[in-house]
């Protein structure tokens, strides 16, 4: 095929593979944002519900606070969609969609020029772009980090192909920026200068005939190493200070590995039969011997053949080593959270599986002309139905009540579900729905301090403050620098009119999180019932800083500054409505 011709040819691939992406992903636009991070990242945030200004931008990229992650470039797109759709959330999930395809057909365009081969890279980008296992890093908008450092991502393999075919400085520097930008949207990227290595043996063949050895192509990638090294300390530091790290006490290292095992074999299971997904998977404890075993017999097994075929088949060693050690970071040996594995994080390795399966299978049934055949006519029949899938699956994530209604349904024992149901409950106002949701995630784990806050609002708000304390007080027990429950127990002894035990607490919230505008306002009445106003102005214009348009601190402020005396029985008042 001609020049031209092929450059046509990749233009109609890419036109095919984004209808694919348009006709999966078009129900998202009747998406809503979900109580599950969402608040964290764009509901409640006061610094992105300012939109794209000077000071947002500078608070993007020095805070560390949020989300226990430093990634400005995904707070600098959050951002810039809170500009262009306010709080209208289709224009948030279309820009995350819109991410996602341009990376997919950087990837194809990647990978054609790598190998080029044009119909096993367009299957790749094509299992990429529409496999179930990826609508929670599309359809859910906190995680735009993983749809915008997937773009880095691949364009960084894009600017390395064209470096491979004629190494430069300022070739080398693009592949260098794209990897800089990936870290800047999430650290998970860091495992991308050992992919190049793989890329380099095959299908670049950089170290064959003598063209480079080894030695010299990681010496070429030291930058890169220096930049990984960097983005993986700074990632566990911040975890680290944040709480989000559990710590060996909590979760052996024998039960870490044991869960990573598990993980690679879950993960390869999920992407052969996307059923039964979830948001969250819980983690209860070390799997039965039995399937421990089999998960290990089943990576020892793939290893072994990707080790013996890889003079023949050197792309199921890249493939396969691609999958295993891009999901490190995540794989649970620094275990965050309390997941047991999550969807999201096959994002950028799955690409390893799928090079396994196009190459492998065109192989395996390439040849004469009828074999062919069958490679196109399966090859389509998966497309069809990984869309078909992909579409019941973004339908999932229409809502709060859907989603984690279907996180129920397939998994056991989600006390997260429960917790999350019981938070959509709160706020549309079933109060007796949420309180029997947040006494179930209690019961299934005890140690929840989600749960306890949780509760322990609820009840406050029905005005058992009595019963609502102690609820709290576990939560602190549990997290001694849990802030929300700590604003909530001092909202507790406020309506108790214990006003010192308020501040207290207010206070010690403060020194954790300068940042939440709501507690702010709480601690700044607290000293104004107290008789200190002139530090009472201070916080309330603090929290105004934080939230130019919070309605209450404003009428807080106007009251204290214009109206004395009177302020302080209406001020109460204003506040039990406002909780």
């Amino acid at each position: 095929m001609s020049i031209a011709g092929t450059a046509r040819l990749k233009i109609l691939i890419g036109i095919g593979l984004s209808i694919l992406v348009l006709v999966c992903y078009r129900g998202v636009v009747e998406n809503d944002f979900i109580r599950f991070d969402d608040p964290q990242y764009v509901m409640e945030n006061p610094w992105v519900q300012r939109g794209l200004s000077g000071e947002a931008v500078v608070w993007a990229f020095t805070t560390s606070s949020y989300a226990s992650n430093w990634h400005p470039l995904t707070w600098l797109s959050l951002l810039l969609d809170r500009a262009l759709f306010g709080m209208n959330p289709a224009g948030y999930h279309w820009t995350s969609v819109l991410l996602h395809l341009f990376g997919g057909l950087l990837l194809f365009g990647a990978l054609s020029r790598m190998t080029a081969s044009l119909w096993r890279s367009a299957l790749v980008a094509a299992l990429f772009l529409i496999h179930p296992l990826h609508v929670e890093s599309v359809a859910w908008v906190a995680e735009r980090k993983d749809v915008l450092s997937g773009l880095f991502w691949m364009t960084g393999l894009w600017c390395y192909a064209r470096y491979a075919e004629r190494p430069g400085l300022v070739r080398y520097l693009w592949v260098v920026l794209s990897f800089v930008c990936g870290l800047l949207s999430k650290p998970m990227v860091v495992t991308f200068p050992f992919v190049l290595l793989l890329l380099d043996w095959w299908p670049l063949g950089r170290t064959a005939g003598g063209k480079a050895s080894w030695t010299r192509l990681v010496w070429e990638k030291i930058p890169l190493f220096l930049l990984s090294a960097a983005g993986s300390v700074i990632t566990f530091l911040i975890q680290r200070k944040d709480h989000a790290v559990v710590p060996l006490s909590a979760m052996s290292l024998d039960d870490r590995l044991a869960n990573a095992a598990m993980s690679y074999a879950a993960y390869l299971g999920k992407t052969l039969w996307p059923a039964g997904l979830s948001i969250f998977y819980p983690y209860h404890g070390p799997p039965p011997l039995g399937h421990l075993l089999f998960a290990v017999a089943l990576i020892i097994l793939i290893t072994g053949i990707s080790v013996l075929l890889s003079n023949r088949r050197p792309y199921l060693l890249v493939g396969w080593l691609w999958y295993l050690g891009t999901l490190v970071p995540v794989i649970g040996l620094v275990q965050v959270g309390s997941q047991a594995i999550a969807d999201r994080y096959t994002y950028l390795p799955l690409v390893g599986v799928f090079i396994m399966v196009a190459w492998g299978a065109k192989d395996l049934l390439g040849g004469s002309r009828g074999r062919r055949a069958i490679w196109s006519i399966v090859s389509i029949a998966v497309v069809v139905v990984l869309v078909v899938l992909t579409q019941i699956q973004v339908g999932h994530w229409k809502d709060n009540f859907t989603l984690f209604s279907h996180a129920l349904r397939n998994t056991e024992r989600n006390f997260m579900a429960h917790h999350i149901l019981a938070e959509g409950m709160s706020k549309a106002g079933d109060l007796a729905g949420a309180e029997k949701h947040h006494r179930e995630a209690i019961r299934i784990k005890p140690a929840f301090k989600q749960a306890y806050n949780g509760l322990g609002y609820l009840l406050m708000i029905r005005g058992k403050q009595d019963e609502a304390a102690p609820l709290l007080e576990k939560a602190l027990q549990i997290d001694p620098t849990f802030v929300l429950a700590m604003k909530n127990l001092g909202d507790v002894r406020m309506r108790q009119r214990r006003i010192e035990d308020a501040i207290s607490i207010y206070r010690k919230a403060v020194i954790l999180s300068e940042e939440d505008p709501e507690l702010l306002n709480n601690y700044g009445v607290a000293l104004f019932f107290k008789g200190e106003k002139e530090e009472a102005v201070l916080k309330i214009r603090a929290a105004l800083r934080l939230k130019p348009d919070y309605a209450e601190a404003r009428d807080n402020l106007r009251k204290i500054l214009g109206r004395g005396k009177d302020v302080e029985l209406t001020q109460e008042q204003d506040r039990v409505k406002a909780n």
